[in-house]
């Protein structure tokens, strides 16, 4: 009997998997970044809904969330992988934030911002 799930069955699973692994393998590490420093709210979405929105911050080249994960630079921001497989864009908005997609397994899941304290 074939499984029939729904794609936003899937995709709340995705996100939830991914938010649990990040906790398990969030690891610090050295990168070069190009995604300032400072204290933001990270939003991260999925099918244009709010999954999950609380504080963190940009500190020696990483984000820190749920764990610390190295920041890599990109000519417009940086990119990070939440852990194996999971990577999420940090995309200059002109403005002092950043946001960009969410992809698990190089399939787009959802999206990030990131929005600065002012």
């Amino acid at each position: 009997m074939p499984l029939c799930t729904s794609p936003a069955t899937v995709r709340a699973a995705a996100v939830a998997i991914a938010v649990g692994a990040g906790v398990l393998f969030g690891a610090a590490g050295h990168a070069s970044a190009d995604v300032k420093p400072g204290t933001y709210t990270s939003t991260t979405l999925v099918g244009g809904t709010v999954l999950l929105q609380r504080d963190g911050h940009v500190e020696g080249h990483d984000l820190v969330l749920i764990g610390r994960y190295p920041i890599h630079s990109t000519p417009n921001g940086g990119w990070v992988d939440l852990f194996p497989g999971h990577r999420v864009f940090m995309i200059s908005d002109g403005h002092g934030g950043y946001a960009g997609p969410a992809y698990l397994n190089g399939v787009v899941i959802g999206s990030i911002k990131l929005t600065p304290h002012r």
